[in-house]
């Protein structure tokens, strides 16, 4: 069973596909360079190089060992650090595979859905090389019984990943705060729906719009324009999965432009809107 893949695009895709997971490894310094979303959950292992991880309305610093659990509906985008190394594990495992290996009391979700869930969490030394572990253990390829291996170490992936939430969720790491960016986030946050501009995200951050571009740049690795279309595309995917109708969506989600937001959407989600609310309501 194939479950490494070359790009992270590439494990999406089969995450997608099969309802079940996918991994990618790299020590490149070459993240996606836009805000996304897709259909799947995702744990993000962060061993050396990064810098910045930027998931919904928060920016965070990253450490070498820290761990993000990003659902679904979670706009996001990581910057790695300028040192030419970035080193990731990223396991993106669609949420039927999380429900249907759950059992009992025991379940694979809450780290991914609860009220109180973590982004963040920075696993001990022996917490963080049990992980690891996991994941080289997948890259072996098994004459027999080779999927059901795979899918047994996914799972003891997630299990331990629930385990850790549980055991140290309260402690997560602060967000990393720059004042003018988070005014700005809380303002297209609340403001999505609305025409916004850069000039007037800016102003309510109270510095200029090229000082704002500049800051997002550092801090966000993404522009101001870009971080409002994902956050609107988040939102579009959370109506679209209640079963509202794809102009309504379109219109509450800020799109006054219906053909705009067909091609936005499906540019982040590889789907146009109609094909994505048949799939998932």
């Amino acid at each position: 069973m194939k479950c490494f893949f070359e790009t992270c695009h590439e494990a999406v895709a089969a995450t997608t596909q099969t309802k079940s997971f996918g991994i990618f490894f790299s020590e490149e310094s070459n993240p996606t360079q836009h805000v996304h979303v897709h259909d799947c959950c995702e744990i993000f292992l962060a061993l050396e190089g990064g810098s910045t991880f930027l998931v919904d309305d928060k920016v965070y610093d990253i450490q070498n060992g820290d761990l993000f659990i990003i659902n679904q509906f979670e706009a996001h985008k990581v910057v790695a650090s300028k040192n030419g190394k970035f080193t990731r594990y990223i396991l993106h495992v669609h949420p039927a595979f999380i429900y249907a290996n759950s059992q009992g009391d025991v379940s694979l979700a809450p780290c991914f859905y609860s009220t109180n869930k973590i982004t963040k969490l920075s696993p001990s030394a022996a917490d963080l090389a049990r992980l690891v572990a996991l994941f080289e253990d997948m890259r072996c390829e098994r004459e027999y019984g080779d999927e059901i291996y795979k899918r047994l170490r996914a799972t003891e992936i997630l299990l331990e990943i629930n385990r850790v939430f549980a055991t140290h969720g309260a402690a997560e790491s602060n967000a990393f705060r720059h004042k003018a960016v988070q005014l700005a986030i809380d303002h297209i946050n609340r403001n999505y729906a609305s025409t916004l501009s850069l000039e007037e995200v800016a102003k309510n951050a109270f510095v200029s719009p090229v000082q704002l571009s500049r800051l997002f740049g550092r801090y966000c690795g993404t522009t101001v324009t870009k971080y409002i279309a994902g956050k609107r595309i988040t939102e579009a995917k959370k109506m679209l999965a209640e079963g509202r109708s794809v102009t309504d969506t379109a219109l509450s989600c800020g799109f006054n432009d219906y053909a705009n937001f067909i091609r936005t959407f499906k540019r982040a989600v590889g789907v146009p809107p109609g094909k994505y609310r048949a799939q998932i309501v």
